[in-house]
Parts: structure tokens; sequence; C-alpha cells
């Protein structure tokens, strides 16, 4: 996320928290049609306020190449 929209490393606190939003709104396998979040405040959320902005491919770059915690292990195709 933080590559994609060009922002510098020191938001990836911010990023993550983004992450885990997406992620708590996104269908799991294990609670059989409800999100994580529906599951967890008892009503369906609201999704008016994500937007798609484009699609991308991306091929990943091995560990043993790129190496460090939070450098970019993937390149735009």
């Amino acid at each position: 996320m933080l590559y994609t929209a060009n922002v510098s490393l020191q938001y990836w606190g911010e990023a993550f928290s983004y992450a885990v939003h997406i992620r708590s709104l996104s269908a799991t396998t294990g609670l059989n049609g409800v999100v994580p979040y529906e599951a967890w405040i008892g009503r369906k959320p609201d999704v008016s306020h994500l937007q798609v902005f484009g699609l991308l491919g991306w091929t990943h770059i091995p560990r043993q190449v790129c190496r460090g915690k939070l450098k970019s292990q993937a390149v735009k195709v």
C-alpha cells in the first residue's frame, strides 16, 4: 500500500491500520458467509466509503534478493 501510494515508510502504522480495516470487511471461510465486522458488531458493515482505485499487476521478489522488513517485495508488471 505504501509503495503504490508513493508514501513514506514512516506511515507504515496507518497503512497497517487501513489494511486491518479492509480485512475485517472481507469475507472469510471460517465464518460461513459472515464478515468479521458483522460477527463482532452484529450488523452488516457500511462499505460506501470504500473506493476502487485501479488494478495493477505485481511480481514477487524473493527474500534472498530483497533484504529489509519494510522494503518493497514486489515490482509492477
